[in-house]
């Protein structure tokens, strides 16, 4: 999301040493080409690179967080009683399944035995809250953004949990991070914003 995103690299804008910032959106399979050909300098993801990508590059865990579900406030003090069961059959709007939001929240359902009614899927997190305003269904956001999601796009928290956790890396072309910027970006995420 791009809340997070932007939470991740804030600390770069705080530098003795001005940098300038190029923020890219696309597949994390073509930005993974960029980085191994040392056009990029950080990928941020919400999963590891996997061992099959074919490009020399590193995971460096940056944190995890639970999951706050949020709606408009009528649907949203509709789904609030008996939260988890109120999301069964309840409309939702849900990241793509290829996402590993997505994967996480899908064991989390099966878990606790909630089916809810997919609306839709939708890539773009921004979108995502707009479709949410207009009251078409329930989200789920990184607990660590919840609030500021929340009072940004006029959603209530309907509930959450720590038992579906929303992961986030710091990809590199190098095991060890030298860059500044990039160091700041991942000590700033362990430390505060994940710690």
């Amino acid at each position: 999301p791009k809340l997070v995103a932007y939470r991740i690299i804030e600390p770069i804008f705080q530098l003795a040493q001005p940098v300038q910032v190029s923020c890219w959106e696309t597949k994390v399979s073509d930005m993974l080409v960029e980085l191994a050909a040392y056009r990029l300098d950080l990928v941020l993801a919400d999963e590891p690179a996997s061992s099959g990508v074919n490009a020399n590059v590193f995971n460096h865990f940056l944190g995890e967080c639970g999951v706050t579900f949020c709606a408009e406030p009528q649907l949203a003090a509709k789904l609030r009683r008996d939260f988890p069961k109120s999301l069964n059959r309840a409309p939702a709007l849900l990241p793509m399944s290829n996402s590993g939001l997505r994967r996480s929240l899908e064991k989390w359902f099966q878990a606790t035995g909630v089916r809810p009614r997919l609306v839709g899927e939708i890539e773009d997190p921004a979108f995502i809250n707009i479709l949410a305003i207009q009251g078409l269904g329930f989200i789920a956001v990184p607990t660590v953004v919840a609030k500021e999601t929340g009072a940004q796009f006029g959603l209530r928290t309907l509930g959450h949990t720590d038992e579906c956790q929303q992961q986030f890396y710091a990809i590199s072309a190098e095991r060890k991070l030298t860059h500044p910027a990039v160091q700041a970006i991942t000590a700033q995420a362990k430390s505060k914003l994940f710690g």
